[in-house]
């Protein structure tokens, strides 16, 4: 009898059966690096857009055009911006992580596409962060390295990253709110007739100029054109135009000054000279208005065109 409880512990389980189920605890499971780089990339492309669509917000409130981009049109513009908003948060969520993945590479080899055509289209901004002005190669380098960094890492298949409760609970929320938001917005002003014009009554201009950027085609330097805008009174009360940008390189005063009704519009010329490096290129020009209180105040427009390389014979 004594040898046969001297195989037995303390707890009456045999030694060798305790020894095996020890040892099966002393290995942690092994460590999913792909997976955990896959994490912190989404997570920092999903800032990343987030930021970038807070700056192309904040330009588009105060300027719609201040981003000096020849492919983002305030309708495309907004797009762009639900779209950020939308992948910048299914990123830092971590849900359904292959078809995030394949959305983000998607996106960024399409920025990659549309930064390489401004860049050699000689664009000075690539309009991808507001007003921020950055050059179309920076903005293109960004765009291919996102691009690389999501060919080396990818979410394992099957794996399913669950945030903590409390995590799942502001996003579900907040993302929530934010998406809907955006949106809503972003259709109103996508399915807006004049998407301009709705864009100023949002921000309560009460100038605008229409087109608020003209094309002014290919030129040689140093030729000399006109082009005609019309200037539109959005409020219940008179605006007079009292001056304007006066350069060797634009002069918009000719028609000036002018008072505009309420709600009526008015056409002036525009006369600017092909200046510059060759290339695509998008100018600015002023003009100054008064209102019933007499205070100044300026409404931007911009004209854009090519310098050809060669002067016309």
């Amino acid at each position: 009898m004594a040898s046969a409880f001297s195989t037995l512990s303390d707890s009456g389980r045999p030694h060798e059966a305790r020894s095996v189920a020890d040892n099966l605890c002393i290995y942690p499971p092994p460590v999913n690096h792909r997976g955990r780089a896959w994490r912190v990339l989404s997570v920092v492309l999903g800032l990343f857009l987030l930021v970038t669509a807070g700056l192309k917000i904040h330009g588009l409130y105060t300027d719609p055009y201040s981003q000096e981009s020849i492919l983002l049109t305030p309708r495309l513009l907004v797009a762009v911006i639900e779209i950020e908003i939308v992948l910048g948060l299914w990123l830092l969520s971590g849900l359904a992580p292959r078809a995030a993945w394949l959305a983000a590479l998607v996106f960024f080899a399409l920025g990659a596409a549309a930064n390489l055509y401004l860049a050699l289209e000689g664009q000075r901004s690539c309009g991808c962060f507001g007003r921020v002005e950055v050059s179309p190669w920076l903005s293109l380098t960004l765009d291919v390295a996102s691009v690389a960094a999501l060919q080396i890492l990818w979410p394992v298949r099957g794996e399913q990253r669950h945030a903590a409760p409390w995590l799942q609970g502001l996003l579900r929320t907040g993302g929530g709110a934010v998406v809907f938001l955006v949106l809503i917005g972003g259709a109103l002003l996508l399915t807006s007739d004049d998407p301009q014009r709705a864009l100023a009554q949002l921000r309560g201009e009460p100038l605008t100029v229409e087109p608020p950027v003209t094309k002014a085609g290919e030129g040689s330097i140093g030729e000399r054109r006109t082009f005609t805008v019309r200037l539109h009174n959005q409020t219940d009360h008179a605006i007079r135009v009292v001056g304007g940008t006066t350069t060797c390189a634009c002069v918009a005063t000719d028609d000036l000054p002018l008072s505009l009704p309420p709600g009526e519009s008015r056409t002036i010329e525009v006369r600017f000279k092909f200046a510059g490096g060759a290339g695509r290129f998008q100018h600015r020009f002023i003009l100054y208005f008064t209102e019933d209180d007499e205070t100044q105040r300026k409404v931007v427009a911009r004209f854009t065109g090519r310098v050809t390389a060669l002067a016309s014979p």
